[in-house]
């Protein structure tokens, strides 16, 4: 009886740990994570730069504080000049890409009509009752869409050509939005400078800093430290490059897809640059992929009578799938990477409590918790290593007794 309450007790115990473990992590993300984001990149950055800084100055008479000084300062270069460089391309094509975006715009109602048709097509070869119920309920939705469609680009003509009848909250609206962008970019500015400074002073006491956190932990508690730390730089490094890899084979596919559609004269723009980019960065998410752009844009050129743009848009779609299925799993190790129910979910998740972020960052959290329980670093779950490991235990303890057994009864017999 004792041992099934201690057992209650236990769990009890391991229950309530979690909750204040999760608890404090919301409330830390939610309240406190921009407030220190600046330093915790600082450190992260100072941890990266650490081997490189140490190479040069065991190597030449500069002192640490000078080359770590110096190491932020190229980083920061470098990061900002790929900031400007792929800043000015895409800014230089979304004037084409805007005016495109109106051209679609007037081509709605087009899309509507002909998507109504293909749906009544496709209801003709039902049954006559069903097919008069169903093209009847289809038919009102669609006219529903093209008059509420009408109806709004008409108000929007109308109030732009009375300037009386303005609707002015369709101004004020983004103005606010504006203003209020432009009061934080003073902070952001700061927290910018802030994280520079702090990039150089971490770089620079980097052994002090790790030596002080680790004279607060008990010995048993240092290794645990120092291995986390490896397995997630670790894990974060071959993350960061298989993606980063990813993103540059689809956005390559992009690019020479949409060039060949232009040389065909089946898509016209100027914007190809960017419509990669921003393709390629959305297929970097398992649950969206390219498909979320290419499928829907695929079927309106085919239902806006582009049948040649909508079947060499699919074409490109069909390309990248199965090139990212044969490449993915060779860059991305199996370990690090988690099942897409939990990956939609740690999405959903994040983005309800965290905001847009959080569709990064709890995934991320996510899966450097399964590497380090995978790895034995700490113990959350059972995996099947632990599961085969137990039972191969188990049943090498119990050989030995079957051994025994067997031996003394043949002695028995003697």
């Amino acid at each position: 009886m004792s041992t099934n309450v201690e057992k209650r007790r236990a769990v009890l115990i391991n229950v309530a740990y979690f909750i204040l473990l999760i608890g404090a992590f919301y409330l830390f993300m939610r309240f406190a994570f921009w407030t220190v984001a600046p330093f915790m990149f600082a450190f992260f950055i100072a941890m990266l730069l650490q081997k490189p800084v140490h190479a040069v100055t065991t190597r030449t008479p500069l002192k640490k504080g000078f080359v770590s000084f110096i190491s932020v300062m190229f980083i920061a270069t470098l990061f900002l000049g790929l900031i400007a460089l792929a800043g000015t391309t895409i800014f230089s094509e979304l004037k084409g890409f805007a005016e495109t975006l109106r051209t679609s715009f007037k081509s709605i109602p087009d899309f509507i009509n002909a998507a109504e048709a293909w749906v009544l097509r496709v209801l003709s070869h039902l049954p006559e009752a069903i097919e008069t119920t169903l093209s009847t309920s289809v038919s009102e939705l669609f006219d529903s869409l093209s008059q509420s469609f009408t109806e709004n680009s008409a108000h929007t003509a109308d109030s732009t050509a009375s300037g009386l009848s303005l609707d002015f909250s369709s101004i004020i609206a983004p103005l606010s939005g504006v203003i209020s962008t432009a009061s934080k970019v003073p902070s952001f500015l700061i927290s910018i400078v802030i994280f520079f400074i702090a990039c150089c002073f971490m770089t620079a006491d980097y052994d002090r800093i790790v030596g002080f956190i680790k004279r607060q932990l008990p010995a048993s508690k240092r290794d645990a430290l120092t291995k986390t730390k490896n397995l997630t730089l670790s894990t974060l490094g071959k993350m960061a490059k298989a993606y980063l890899i990813i993103i540059c084979i689809t956005f390559t596919e992009l690019l020479i897809g949409m060039t060949v559609l232009d040389l065909l004269g089946l898509h016209s723009g100027n914007y190809k640059f960017l419509i990669a980019f921003g393709i390629a960065l959305i297929d970097i998410f398992p649950i969206l992929g390219s498909g979320t752009i290419l499928i829907p844009w695929g079927f309106i050129s085919l239902f806006t009578n582009r049948v040649g743009l909508g079947i060499g848009l699919f074409v490109i779609y069909a390309i990248i799938t199965v090139l990212r299925q044969y490449i993915e799993p060779k860059l991305v190790a199996g370990q690090l990477g988690l099942p897409p129910i939990v990956t939609l979910i740690c999405m959903y998740l994040g983005i309800k409590i965290f905001g847009v972020l959080g569709i990064f960052i709890l995934p991320l959290t996510i899966t450097i918790i399964k590497v380090l329980n995978d790895d034995g670093v700490i113990h959350l779950w059972k995996t099947s290593r632990q599961i085969t490991e137990e039972g191969t235990s188990s049943v090498e303890l119990k050989l030995p007794k079957l051994k025994l057994k067997k031996n003394t009864k043949g002695r028995n017999k003697k």
